[in-house]
Formats: C-alpha cells, sequence, structure tokens
C-alpha cells in the first residue's frame, strides 16, 4: 500500500526524525504517523506501515557543521563554532546561541528544513519505485521561504533621509572604524579607521538606501554623492555596510541591488566605490555587478622580515 506524502506528513516526519526519543512509522491507510508500540505489527508483518528515514545524531551534528560552515555572520559562526567543537551539550547548546541571533536561526530553521527534506525526497523516491510509480519531478517538499521573502518579513528597506537618519549612520560607521581597529592592531588599525572616514566625510550630499529591523533598529546602509559634485551621471558610494551581527544574510546585496537599480533609473552611467577595504565576498558581487578594477590599495611593514 502506497501514500502520498503531503506537506502536514512531511512536517511530521521532520519533527520524528529528530526526536530520538520514539520511534515512530508511517501509516499508509490515514497518511499519518503512529508510534511502534501503538501500531498492530511491525514492518515486517504489515504492509500498510513503513519506517522513516534513518537519522542520527551524527547526521544532526553534520548537517550542523555544513551550516557553520557556509555562515557569513562573524560573531554567531565562531560561537556556534565553539559548540560544535565542545564535544558536550552540542544540539542543546547550539539552540540556545541561536536565540541570541534571531536572523541566523531564522536562516537556520529554512537550511534545516531544506537539508532534511532532502533526505526525505529520497526515502520517498525510493518507496515509489518499490511501488512501481514514476519519479516524481519538481516536487515541492513543504512551504520553503525564499531568501527575498525573508528580507521582506523581518526587515524594512527604505530611502535614506538625513534627517531622520544621519545618527543611525554614524553610530554604524563608529562601530566599523572599531571593528577596523581590532581587525589591524593598535595605529595602524586606527589609521585604516580614519581613511576610510575621511572618504565618507567629505561628501555631505548624500542619497541612497537604508535598512532597519521591524522593530526599527538600524542594519546598514549604502550612500552615495555625484562625484564631482557638478557632475551629472558620475556618483561615488560613500558608505556601505551592515552592522556586523547582521552579515551573511543578503542585507548588503538587497541594498546594493536597490541602489543600482535607482541609479541606473535616474540615468546615472558611472558608479565608483572608493573604498580601498574590499572584502574578498565583496569582490564577488562587485564583478556580477559589472565592476571593473580601478587601482589598489596597499599596507607594508616595513619593519617585518
Amino acid at each position: 500500500m502506497h501514500f502520498e506524502l503531503t506537506a502536514s506528513l512531511l512536517n511530521d516526519i521532520l519533527f520524528a526524525m529528530e526526536d530520538q526519543t520514539t520511534k515512530r512509522l508511517v501509516d499508509a491507510r490515514k497518511g499519518v504517523l503512529v508510534l511502534e508500540e501503538e501500531s498492530s505489527g511491525t514492518v515486517a508483518d504489515e504492509e500498510f506501515l513503513y519506517a522513516l528515514p534513518e537519522w542520527t545524531s551524527n547526521d544532526g551534528f553534520t548537517m550542523r557543521s555544513g551550516f557553520v560552515e557556509n555562515l557569513h555572520s562573524p560573531l554567531a559562526r565562531e560561537e556556534l563554532r565553539l559548540v560544535l567543537e565542545s564535544g558536550r551539550g552540542v544540539f542543546r547548546n547550539f539552540k540556545n546561541v541561536l536565540k541570541a541571533y534571531p536572523e541566523v536561526e531564522r536562516r537556520w530553521n529554512l537550511y534545516k528544513n531544506k537539508y532534511m527534506g532532502h533526505c526525505i525526497k529520497e526515502w520517498y523516491a525510493a518507496l515509489r519505485e518499490s511501488w512501481g510509480l514514476e519519479k516524481l519531478e519538481d516536487t515541492s517538499y513543504g512551504s520553503e521561504v525564499e531568501t527575498d521573502e525573508i528580507l521582506n518579513a523581518d526587515f524594512e528597506f527604505m530611502t535614506y533621509d538625513s534627517v531622520r537618519d544621519k545618527e543611525d549612520v554614524e553610530n554604524g560607521k563608529r562601530l566599523l572604524t572599531e571593528e577596523y581597529e581590532r581587525q589591524f592592531h593598535g595605529e595602524l588599525g586606527k589609521a585604516v579607521g580614519d581613511l576610510w572616514l575621511s572618504f565618507s566625510n567629505r561628501q555631505t550630499d548624500k542619497a541612497g538606501f537604508l535598512c532597519r529591523t521591524q522593530t526599527g533598529e538600524f542594519i546598514g546602509c549604502i550612500l552615495f554623492s555625484f562625484c564631482p559634485s557638478s557632475a551629472k551621471k558620475t556618483v561615488a558610494i560613500t558608505d556601505f555596510f551592515v552592522v556586523q551581527d547582521y552579515r551573511g544574510l543578503g542585507i548588503g546585496k538587497e541594498l546594493f541591488s536597490m541602489c543600482l537599480a535607482s541609479l541606473k533609473e535616474h540615468g546615472i552611467q558611472w558608479t565608483l566605490l572608493g573604498n580601498f577595504i574590499i572584502p574578498p565576498a565583496m569582490e564577488q558581487m562587485l564583478t556580477q555587478w559589472g565592476f571593473e578594477h580601478l587601482g589598489s590599495g596597499y599596507v607594508a611593514d616595513l619593519f617585518k622580515e
């Protein structure tokens, strides 16, 4: 006897796979899960009972390791990495760390559902083959939320207002310069931060976009000015950053996309990025949007052997 893998049944199977304390089976007659002890027989005795996909604590650890490895939120990634290396209470502590990073937790839940949903898809495909049924193509397993929908649900993207937003942007710039100081250490860190600020502060008449949480917390921005001020078709991006706790969620990419689309709509032909500190991940994004290298920045330690 075969059964349909509905969205409701899939969600029940996901929950049951993670619950290592009880064993459940699929009852094909009703299309629901039943406890093994409540079934009228074993899988071998009853043709309508099916064991769930095999899922062990090692599988759960592997899934979490893959998520952390590809997570671009530095603070959350480091805390989660330490949890995985601790060897004690890993799953419980992993969950506790995520509570401090709601956006990362949301992304984790999506990742987990997709990862485990793939396991269920393979298991169900094998069952269908054993039933002599055709292979399902492009089947939707559950209501997976796309990244754009996550951003729209959790964040607000808006046009920059110098009166309303200037103070928040300045605070964000301060946090970023402090980050540079920690990254490069001592006097060099202060110099890097000052160099970045000097370019930003030279331009006063700015426009652009910024992002806030649904509760109004400032998350990041992208601002630009005409360069030089008399230009009609050339702008320079003066400020582009996302605060550290919210990186890796696609916010920067969304801000960048909104900004370039607006500039193009208003007839801007040339867009310069004046900051000489470009992270590798950002370089890839710039290349995708058609930016080309225009010089570079360097620093030398003259006492380094």
